[in-house]
């Protein structure tokens, strides 16, 4: 311990740059009051906040209050027994949280009342379990054990009464387990066992006592004025308290390390101490009265405060100068003398590693330095039109180019020691070899081509430039001449193609690229897949890393790429890059692996190795919705046709640097998605498992995948009850129509014999119908008249052919043939509209069947060949074969003959009739059209009316009856189907017909 005493007096205190990523959640954010007394995470990963306006969850994606698990809003800590039980306690709460999950339960631990009793507790500030797993209670003025569900309280004299809200009693077990009691006061009372109370010792702790803890044989203690250690002695004494360092009102201490530890106060200002370097650093963050500080699981920090709940994590990048915040150019090593060279525009700069301590070597403000490079010679700088040879603290050679007109921006060292110099603009590469002599070699840039930069390998040379044709040229160690081996690119391009850097690593080139990167093995090139986000976007930097890995600067940051296994891992601000902007020259990896990244504010160096991969926490389902309303998965069923959104959380921080994958079992395809909120419908019915995994970025790899089964249950459709309610269904209306049958038949009875009984009424209603059926009679004689005159004027043509003829030959025989269908046909029409009844109750003799309208189309159609040859009139077909319609042969037959037989006797000599039939839906359409004189407004309204005589007439001195459409419409309608007509005058007219398909 004197040890350590010495180390205390040695502390010196620094205000330290950034090196914590750091995160602030206020109400803004979602948490219901900025005061947080404590914070803590349940097995599961979630974090629990306790509030001064209750109990709150955090999820990684949202906080959740619970309101309604507490008695009073104000919710004071918490604590985790060692079997792993999570006990949340306030003014007048003390519980046990059980997270499921989705469900979260509460359990009531023991009553807890504004008044002290024998059953109750009062106020509780404080939990600590004995090593007998006892649970100690810390009151205002006693403190209470807690064992099983038996309360015993010790009081105590006024005088260690705490003044305090949040703390009282503190707890602390010496090296012989026996428990000790601090009030904030700092008197120890040390618990007797045998007697069953608690004993004041002589010695004390400093005033205003609100941390206590034992680590290893020391007692940390937490006052009004400083952190104190004390040193637990074999027999279970202490000794007197030192003062470790003075910073007023410390609140709480959190090892972060086995040498680190955090010290929060009730003020603004907390530090870090590392007891191994005897070290004091501020915070660089301003907190108001940190209350409490938990450590994750993933070593992230939690602290509690009056500002709201802040998470900071160690950044995995740490600054080598906060004094230097500018666009670092270049950066080398001398490995033997520990030394790290890098500039910025004006300034030469080496960092010596052993002491951390920076320096300026070289300060040109009419400079511009552009690359370093260190060999056995010492440092070589690019500085504008210059290059010059640095070693033993002066100048020792030097080249000027400056009659070129361009900047030396790139350095490189071959294989055989040369020095190759990049100066955009020349057309040719220049080479400075061992004796240090000028070479130069022409490239065959071409119109499009620069020298960009200049790279090395086993074979030989290569320069990238720019232009799809002209982007690399190649020489070998032999050749004494570059030539162009650019490959031409197969995939598309954003824009003008160029190249920025390149590196040879496992015998291929990688360059960094307008397009992204690419590698090239002078038999292709192609495109490096880096996921959705990093494919396509330009990259300005690369270089080589360890282990056959790869480090590439994007807009994003710095992205590690694993030439084996495909994979990457993005570092970013939140990794503790001071800017995602890194430059041209900003990678450089040191004889240790350590990675320096130059960016545009400064420099930074990886305090740990970047291929060392730590799992990301497992993903949780947080939340499960169907049709937006939540459901446990676990104990229901999905309805088929819903729309299903799973959250997900990986609880992992920063929360937003997090990829998922997510597959949907049985499909084996893993989909890549940034958002957590994982959305499906239309799913068909079946068991699924949902199975998701996570990445967060940086050296973190793919956590362990959680499976999610659910099921969707078949549609209402396919289920055995909706075909029995069918079956139901079915024989109910069979039973009903039979019914309403009989019923019918019955009513018809009855008023036939009510008819009988009123035999003077029937007679005037029977005189009545006579008229009116002599009414109907004579309007149906004319509706046969006027059918009957197609068909008769058919027989007449036919017979005035035979006698032309004079013999009766093949054609004679099918004319005939003609006349005794046409016949037959006439018989039959005659028989059904002789039906009255049926006309009048629009039930014709039907007999509907599906008939293909084709065959029908085809065979009316030539039936009026020959009288539309007469008026030199074209019938222009379009007759879909397809077209099966549910509808009376007869009755179609005849609607069809009206209307072709009116297109073709309204329509003028040399004109076209058109004849379609086509299909739409579940409808199948007739269409008749002419080219003759066409229907006014007049026209149309009474067009379908019987006995109409229209404007328009017969071009061929046609008779016509007006009866023709009102006998079309009658049938159409009796076929459920529709009839109308298109027309304007003088543009000819177009009739439709429409029947359900069959």
């Amino acid at each position: 311990m004197r040890s350590i005493f010495i180390l205390f007096t040695l502390l010196h205190f620094s205000v330290q740059a950034q090196e914590y990523y750091f995160k602030q959640y206020r109400v803004e954010k979602g948490l219901p009051s900025d005061i947080v007394k404590a914070c803590v995470q349940d097995s599961l990963g979630y974090f629990w906040n306790a509030t001064d306006e209750g109990l709150v969850k955090y999820d990684g994606v949202k906080f959740t209050s619970y309101r309604e698990a507490t008695h009073s809003n104000f919710v004071k800590g918490f604590f985790t027994t060692r079997s792993g039980k999570l006990f949340a306690f306030g003014d007048l709460d003390l519980i046990e949280i059980k997270n499921y999950g989705d469900t979260v339960l509460f359990k009531k631990i023991c009553p807890v009342s504004r008044v002290a009793s024998d059953s109750a507790l009062s106020y509780p500030k404080l939990l600590y379990e004995d090593l007998q797993g006892n649970i100690w209670v810390s009151e205002s003025q006693a403190v209470v054990r807690l064992h099983q569900k038996s309360l015993k309280r010790y009081e105590f004299t006024l005088e260690h009464r705490s003044p305090q809200f949040l703390r009282s009693f503190s707890f602390f077990e010496d090296r012989k387990h026996r428990l000790h009691a601090v009030s904030f006061q700092g008197t120890v009372f040390r618990y007797n066992h045998a007697a069953d109370k608690f004993e004041p010792i002589t010695l004390k702790l400093p005033e205003g006592v609100e941390y206590v803890s034992v680590r290893d044989t020391m007692l940390l203690i937490g006052a009004s004025n400083g952190v104190f250690t004390a040193g637990l002695n074999a027999d279970g004494d202490f000794t007197n308290p030192q003062q470790y360092y003075a910073v007023p009102q410390v609140s709480f201490m959190a090892w972060l390390s086995p040498n680190k530890l955090l010290i929060a106060t009730r003020g603004n200002r907390h530090f870090i101490t590392d007891l191994s370097r005897g070290e004091v650093k501020q915070l660089p963050h301003i907190i108001n009265n940190i209350n409490h500080v938990y450590i994750s699981r993933e070593n992230d920090i939690w602290a509690s405060s009056n500002e709201g709940l802040i998470m900071m994590r160690e950044d995995l990048f740490q600054q080598a100068d906060d004094g230097v915040a500018d666009f670092i150019e270049s950066i080398t090593e001398d490995p033997d003398a520990g030394i790290i060279y890098y500039a910025t525009s004006t300034t030469l700069y080496a960092f010596h590693r052993a002491t951390r301590k920076n320096e300026v070597v070289l300060h040109l403000p009419t400079g511009y330095f552009q690359s370093l490079l260190f060999t056995k010679d010492g440092l070589w700088v690019a500085n504008a039109f210059r290059v010059f040879l640095f070693s033993q603290g002066r100048i020792q050679h030097e080249f000027d180019f400056s009659k070129n007109g361009r900047f030396v921006t790139s350095l490189n060292k071959d294989n055989a020691g040369n020095i190759w110099l990049a100066i955009p603009g020349s057309p040719r590469a220049c080479m400075i070899d061992a004796k240090r002599q000028l070479k130069y070699f022409d490239v065959p840039l071409g119109n499009e081509g620069v020298i960009n930069a200049i790279c090395s390998g086993r074979e030989g040379v290569y320069i990238v430039s720019a232009g799809k044709s002209s982007y690399l040229f190649f020489k070998s160690y032999q050749d004494s001449t570059f030539k162009n081996v650019s490959i031409p690119i197969t995939f598309s391009t954003q824009s003008d193609f160029n190249v920025a850097d390149a590196v040879v690593a496992q015998d291929k080139l990688w360059l960094a690229t307008s397009e992204g990167l690419l590698s090239f093995d002078h038999q292709k090139i192609e495109r490096i897949d880096l996921g959705s986000r990093f494919s396509t976007l330009p990259v300005k930097a690369v270089g080589l890393h360890p282990e056959k890995k790869l480090l590439a600067a994007n807009a994003y940051g710095m992205l590690l790429y694993d030439t084996k296994t495909g994979g990457n891992d993005l570092f970013n601000e939140s990794s503790g890059l001071l800017s995602n902007t890194i430059t041209h020259h900003g990678f450089f990896v040191s004889k240790d692996q350590t990675v320096w990244v130059g960016t545009a504010k400064g420099i930074v160096f990886s305090e740990h190795p970047l291929n060392k991969l730590t799992k990301t926490p497992r993903p949780q389902f947080i939340l499960t919705l169907s049709n937006g309303k939540k459901v446990s998965i676990d104990h229901q069923d999905i309805p088929h046709g819903s729309f299903l959104s799973f959250e997900v959380s990986s609880i992992t921080f920063p929360e937003n640097e997090v990829t998922f994958q997510y597959r949907l079992l049985p499909n084996e395809t893993w989909m890549t998605t940034h958002d957590p909120e994982l959305k499906f419908s239309d799913l068909d019915a079946g068991n699924y498992s949902l199975e998701v995994r996570a990445k967060k970025n940086g050296p973190y790899s793919w956590s362990d995948s959680s499976h999610l089964s659910f099921t969707i249950t078949k549609p209402f459709w396919q289920r055995v009850w909706f075909y029995m309610l069918c079956f139901a269904a079915l024989f109910t209306v069979m039973t009903l129509v039979i019914v309403g049958i009989k019923a019918r038949e019955k009513a018809r009875r009855l008023e036939l014999q009510r008819l009988i009984d009123e035999r003077t009424n029937e007679l005037r209603v029977s005189n009545e119908e006579l008229i009116n059926l002599n009414l109907e009679k004579n309007n149906l004689i004319g509706i046969v008249a006027h059918d009957l005159k197609s068909p008769l004027s058919q027989i007449l043509s036919l017979l005035s052919l035979i006698k032309l003829t004079g013999k009766i030959d093949a054609d004679s025989q099918k004319y005939l043939g003609f006349m005794e269908t046409s016949t037959s046909r006439l018989m039959d029409m005659i028989g059904k509209i002789l039906d009255v009844d049926g006309i009048e109750s629009k039930q014709l003799n039907l007999k509907m069947e599906r008939v293909s309208l084709d065959q029908v189309f085809n065979a009316v159609t030539d039936r009026f060949i020959d009288e539309a040859i007469k008026k030199k009139i074209n019938i222009a077909r379009n007759i879909d074969k397809s077209a099966i319609a549910k509808v009376d042969k007869n009755y179609v037959e005849q609607v069809l003959e009206n209307l072709v037989s009116n297109a073709i006797k309204f329509s003028p000599l040399d004109k076209n009739v058109f004849v379609n039939l086509h299909v739409e839906a579940d409808r199948v359409i007739c269409e008749i059209k002419d080219e003759g004189p066409g229907l006014t407004e007049d026209d149309k309204k009474k067009l379908f009316s019987k006995y109409q005589k229209l404007s328009a007439r017969p071009t061929g001195n046609e008779s016509s009856t007006g009866l023709g459409l009102s006998i079309v419409k009658k049938f159409v309608g009796a076929m459920d189907g529709e009839i109308w007509c298109e027309s304007e005058e003088g543009k000819g007219a177009s009739f439709y017909v429409s029947f359900t398909k069959g």
